[in-house]
């Protein structure tokens, strides 16, 4: 086989590889919200409301977050999700430094809802207190195995087994 006869079939191989769709993208395309099915009726929010939700509606019943493409989460130095089943329900980021201010966002009833935490990414990596307007959400544990407790204004309670990641 001459020189460029076996770059010109090496090329080729080399584009069908990248052409070809890795099944970890369907899997985080599904997990964020963003596998190819029809768009919702309702327009999706990309950005954070701070302050209540409506009246009646049930904060304990966390949404997947889907795009969150227009929440400003600060500066940070890192951030931890935490998923149950595969899917994400609060994400939440902060600077290292005990003394900032760490801030989360959880989607309810398609919107979504920024939170607030005290002591940083430290707290926030060991599972810390997030609290916005009507909505409270506690985390603890790990990467492996972790709890997400929502609670609303009435002190009614919902308990998420999940996991806790952070980078």
């Amino acid at each position: 086989m001459s020189k460029p006869l076996f770059l010109a079939a090496i090329a080729a191989l080399a584009l069908a590889g990248c052409s070809q769709k890795n099944d970890n993208d369907d899997d985080f395309a599904s997990r964020v919200g963003a596998n190819g099915q029809a768009a919702p009726a309702a327009p999706v929010e990309t950005t954070a409301v701070v302050g209540p939700p409506p009246v009646g509606t049930d904060v304990r019943t966390l949404d997947q977050l889907g795009n969150i493409s227009g929440v400003d989460l600060g500066q940070r130095d890192g951030a931890c999700t935490f998923t149950s089943d595969g899917t994400e329900t609060l994400i939440a980021a902060a600077l290292s430094n005990p003394a900032s201010t760490g801030r989360a966002v959880v989607r309810v009833d398609g919107k979504l809802y920024q939170l607030a935490s005290s002591g940083g990414l430290p707290a926030i990596r060991q599972g810390t207190r997030f609290s916005g307007e009507g909505i409270t959400v506690d985390v603890a544990g790990n990467d492996q195995s972790a709890i997400l407790t929502v609670t609303d204004t009435a002190g009614q309670v919902r308990t998420i087994g999940g996991k806790w990641i952070c980078a």
